[in-house]
């Protein structure tokens, strides 16, 4: 069963040309996507002022603790197809694999 489910998601891969490795999206993006359309929820990401969260055309996003290559390189390839809506992203760190177990390790 287990061979076969492989085999069949490696032929898949090779006739589309995807790789299964690049097809993970960063939370990120799907958090970006939510502001842009403007259904982030309030009880999730509480802003002041009592106004309502409206569409925005520009983000600036401050990550404390550090970002990985992962979240950069999706910004980048959604500010190139979304010219509309840019994202700056600023953090505290850059995170490489070790550094990033590291801080998951503590």
């Amino acid at each position: 069963w287990y061979q076969r489910r492989v085999r069949e998601a490696v032929v898949s891969t090779q006739s589309t040309g995807e790789n299964i490795y690049t097809q993970h999206k960063p939370y990120l993006i799907e958090l970006v996507q939510q502001m842009v359309q403007g259904k982030m929820r309030e009880a999730d990401f509480p802003w002041l002022g009592g106004a309502p969260i409206v569409r925005v055309n520009e983000i600036i996003v401050f990550v404390v603790g550090g970002i990985t290559f992962e979240e950069i390189k999706a910004v980048q390839e959604w500010n190139i197809s979304n010219p509309a809506n840019k994202i700056v992203l600023a953090s505290t760190g850059v995170h490489n694999c070790k550094s990033f177990l590291e801080v998951v390790g503590q």
